[in-house]
């Protein structure tokens, strides 16, 4: 679903000794990737898949990862999903890509003479002409107002348009984006007319230089605030980064169109976070005390349904920091608070399955999950270690509090602890 570049080509056709073996050909595209792309690079990593080593990149907060596959004797396979970002990012990465293929030899196949499906549904990659992108983006837009209606209608709630997995978010709205919740008068009037939806688009620009202009960073800030930035202090170098990029993606914005909507109150927050004054500070507070009243942005500022690994999802304050150990648990943490996820899969005899009859202090069945636990502590460090089962699969939660009273909170979580597909 969506606007999906796929393209096909071979790299080292020319060289005399053959192609570079796909790993370090992948090191080569990671390497060239950190020069070129450095200011939109958001993450990249290695993994393997069935037809050889994946690099997968992340080029937008908004966007879903870029995958690159090495799949041998010079093969490979770009693919991408650009219709969460919008036209002018659709843009940046066909550039992206030719770039990319005349720095390193790749010569992309013809989409005339290669399986259906294969190219860019535009036309852009292969024409250089961009009039197709909006055209393409809008149509997919309309269908999805279309589908997100047609889901409410049948009584369900809890929608999202272009949100990546891994996260859900309790916030209200009919649906939620990258860039806030929408209404369903939205959703109509998109259906009706999509032109009228594409402030859901953060990176609508798609004529003028390659690089964002200043609509295109406060999207791409305002995708942050929306779905990544944690509200309060950082704990981790990883938050602390992530607020230095909004405040100078903000800044860049500001100074390039002054005139746009800016978050004023949330960029102030983001400011103090940091420690940072000086005129601009001074400037954002002047106008953070003039901007209406509200519900400040932020998805994070409520719960957060995370996907853990081996199927696993659990509820957590949006405010806790997440990371992912070497032991393959998952730890989310505050400076009073800390839930951790270990799945147990294969694990036999590490802990008494809630079958067995004994004195646990706390029981729960829900629908797919069923577990017991313990509480031990004493004021200023308690922790709840429960064992969990989902037909075969099983977990180790420990929820870690520091006073009495958030014990129905650390009962709350635990219990949240759910499984997708009970095998």
């Amino acid at each position: 679903m969506g606007v999906k570049v796929l393209l096909a080509g071979w790299y080292g056709q020319d060289d005399a000794s053959g192609p570079e073996a796909p790993h370090a050909w992948l090191r080569r595209v990671a390497g060239w990737l950190h020069e070129e792309a450095d200011g939109f690079l958001e993450s990249s990593r290695v993994i393997e898949g069935h037809q050889g080593p994946i690099l997968l990149v992340r080029l937008h907060p908004a966007a879903d990862d870029v995958a690159i596959v090495a799949a041998g004797q010079g093969r490979v396979v770009v693919s991408a999903n650009t219709s969460m970002v919008g036209p002018g990012y659709h843009r940046y990465l066909c550039d992206l890509l030719h770039a990319l293929g005349e720095a390193l030899g790749v010569d992309w196949a013809d989409p005339a003479i290669t399986t259906a499906g294969v190219g860019d549904p535009t036309g852009y990659f292969h024409t250089g002409d961009a009039s197709g992108i909006a055209p393409r983006m809008l149509t997919w837009l309309r269908d999805m107002a279309a589908r997100v209606l047609e889901y409410r209608q049948q009584g369900h709630s809890g929608a999202s348009l272009s949100l990546r997995a891994g996260r859900g978010f309790a916030h209200p709205g009919a649906v939620l984006t990258p860039l806030g919740p929408r209404d369903e008068a939205w959703l109509r009037a998109v259906k009706d007319d999509p032109m009228t939806g594409r402030d859901v688009f953060p990176w609508w620009e798609v004529e003028g230089s390659e690089d964002m202009g200043p609509a295109a960073r406060l999207g791409w800030a305002l995708s942050r605030i929306w779905t990544d930035v944690v509200w309060r202090p950082p704990l981790l170098e990883e938050e602390r980064q992530r607020l230095r990029e909004v405040a100078r993606m903000l800044e860049q914005a500001w100074r390039g169109d002054p005139s746009l909507a800016y978050p004023w109150r949330e960029w102030q927050q983001v400011l103090g976070y940091l420690g940072v004054g000086g005129t601009l500070a001074e400037e954002v507070s002047r106008r953070a005390a003039e901007a209406p009243a509200g519900p400040l942005l932020g998805y994070r500022r409520g719960v957060v349904q995370v996907t853990l690994p081996e199927g696993w999802e659990i509820q957590i304050p949006g405010s806790l920091a997440e990371q992912r150990l070497a032991d393959g648990s998952w730890v989310a943490r505050d400076h009073r608070r800390s839930v951790r996820v270990l799945p147990l899969e294969g694990a036999e005899g590490i802990a008494p399955g809630p079958a067995q009859d004994l004195p646990y202090e706390f029981q729960h069945r829900g629908e797919r999950v069923q577990g017991r636990a313990t509480l031990q502590g004493e004021p200023g460090e308690y922790r709840l270690t429960a064992l969990c089962e989902s037909g075969g699969h099983r977990a180790l939660c420990v929820v870690s509090f520091e006073d009495a009273e958030e014990q129905d909170w650390a009962l709350g979580t635990w219990r949240s602890l759910d499984h997708a597909v009970a095998a």
